[in-house]
């Protein structure tokens, strides 16, 4: 009866953990579609902020789009990774990228520049490839509100400025790089403004005001022409491309691949370690250490006596040795002592004894206790010897 309620128990355990551990996961599961459908109505509500070709919003990017296809320039959308570049794009337009570059993108973007593709990137908050390509931005602070009309700018002579004279700005960070070969082509009270070096046969060309070229701006001061003459003044025969990829277009749109991309990504897996610290120190599997059980301190010599006692009672002295014999075999093979010469000897002895079939309780339990000492003994020697 004892072993089926053992089983019965431990069944009813071990349901109750991937209970708790089911309901754990359920739990992370609402978690984490909580947080993606508040991301995602944050980010719908700030659509008017979102630079996409897409939007019709103010900050939007779609009059740039469309006013550069009608003027025949060819044109697109990309929506793939930055690895997977047509051979005929030459210049590729990059404008505040929501999401981070992808394994390997980064190397092949820069193997781009340098074969002769023109990167321009409009950004006005630190990302990844404002890094990768040395260049930085210079913090807002203490800066004025209200549209500068060509007050504080001073540009550099040259294809990106030129017929330039009129900008409207509500305040930029300040563009700069520590590349000796990078030049400050408009400059206003706020720092660098449009910046261009170059890489290799390429160019990277930075704007740090994505206001000046979005759905409102665009027709203002000349803010088209700025555009023209920074797309186009290296697009010769070639394809421009309009990066899409890097605000969430063309990508997996699961609620799992949105968390990783997800700003909550890394306090949620904070939280999950904390949970799983939690759960090991309360469990008994990682919980603190406990004393090694010592079988020859107490189960070897009261089995011997138990045995005795009870064999004792039923006048069956033979069987109760042949038992206790196996059970030091037993023994000694799990310790892996069962080899040793004077284990064997003794249980040969044991066993000669146990075919004369004569012998009183007083004999039995003094081979018993030989037994179990030349057990204890060659489990010793065995010890030494590793």
């Amino acid at each position: 009866m004892g072993a089926p309620d053992g089983g019965l128990g431990m069944s009813t355990a071990a349901r109750a953990t991937w209970i708790k551990i089911g309901g754990l996961w359920v739990l992370l599961f609402l978690a984490v579609y909580v947080l993606v459908a508040l991301e995602s109505r944050q980010i719908s509500s700030e659509s008017s902020d979102r630079r996409t070709t897409y939007s019709a919003e103010a900050g939007g990017y779609k009059a740039l789009y469309l006013w550069l296809r009608a003027l025949k320039i060819p044109i697109q959308r990309w929506e793939k990774r930055l690895g997977d570049l047509p051979a005929e794009t030459s210049v590729l337009l990059m404008v505040e990228p929501e999401l981070g570059s992808g394994s390997g993108e980064l190397e092949l973007l820069k193997e781009w520049i340098a074969n002769g593709g023109t990167f321009v990137l409009i950004a006005s908050r630190p990302n990844m490839f404002l890094e990768s390509m040395k260049l930085e931005l210079e913090s807002m602070f203490g800066m004025h509100h209200g549209h500068d009309d060509n007050q504080g700018f001073l540009f550099q002579p040259g294809p990106y400025t030129q017929g330039v004279r009129s900008l409207h700005s509500n305040g930029h960070p300040g563009l700069d790089s520590p590349r000796p070969q990078a030049v400050v082509h408009i400059k206003s009270s706020w720092g660098g403004l449009l910046l261009a070096t170059e890489k290799g046969k390429g160019r990277v060309i930075a704007l740090a005001d994505p206001d000046l070229l979005c759905n409102e701006s665009l027709r203002d001061g000349d803010h088209g022409r700025l555009a023209l003459n920074i797309l186009l003044s290296h697009l010769g025969n070639g394809t421009l491309l309009i990066d899409e990829y890097h605000h969430g277009y063309g990508r997996a749109t699961s609620v799992m691949q949105h968390f990783i991309r997800s700003r909550a990504l890394v306090p949620m897996l904070q939280g999950i370690l904390l949970l799983l610290i939690l759960w090991a120190a309360k469990g008994r599997r990682f919980g603190p250490i406990r004393p090694v059980i010592q079988e020859q301190g107490r189960s070897s010599l009261e089995y011997v006596r138990a045995m005795a006692q009870l064999y004792q009672r039923a006048r069956a002295r033979a069987l109760a040795f042949e038992v206790l014999i196996r059970w030091i075999e037993d023994q000694a093979k799990k310790t892996l002592v069962f080899m040793d010469g004077d284990l064997q000897s003794k249980l040969l002895a044991a066993r000669r004894r146990l075919d004369q079939q004569e012998f009183t309780e007083k004999e039995l339990l003094r081979s018993a206790q030989g037994l179990y000492v030349a057990l204890d003994e060659a489990r010793r020697r065995g010890e030494k010897g590793h």
